[in-house]
């Protein structure tokens, strides 16, 4: 069961996952999706298969999130996952998945039990 690893350079949160990812000497696939963006379609295709809803990803501290005041607007989910396209600062990172396991944010304890079982 391969491991995706959906990261952003600039985030320390990413950098610390790649770097545990790398150390475990696991195989995974590494995307940097501020670099190689998501579709759409892409992005609810991987959140469907996840049984996670856009709620689950949202970054709600992110700047752009407080910029666009989604705390106080009722958007659809589709209407979110535009911003997110637009912005992929929207998305809580980094995202790591491997088979039923999702771990969204850097979670070390989470991350390193999912590398042991590889």
């Amino acid at each position: 069961m391969a491991i995706q690893a959906y990261l952003y350079n600039s985030c320390t949160s990413c950098r610390k996952t790649d770097e545990i990812l790398k150390e475990s000497g696991v195989d995974y696939e590494r995307r940097e999706y501020f670099k190689e963006r998501f579709t759409k379609d892409e992005l609810r295709t991987l959140l469907e298969q996840n049984n996670l809803t856009v709620q689950d990803v949202i970054s709600t501290r992110s700047t752009p999130y407080k910029q666009h005041d989604l705390a106080n607007r009722d958007l659809t989910d589709d209407e979110i996952l535009d911003l997110m396209i637009e912005d992929p600062r929207l998305l809580r990172r980094p995202i790591v998945l491997s088979g039923d396991t999702v771990i969204i944010g850097h979670n070390e304890k989470q991350l390193r039990e999912l590398v042991a079982n590889q």
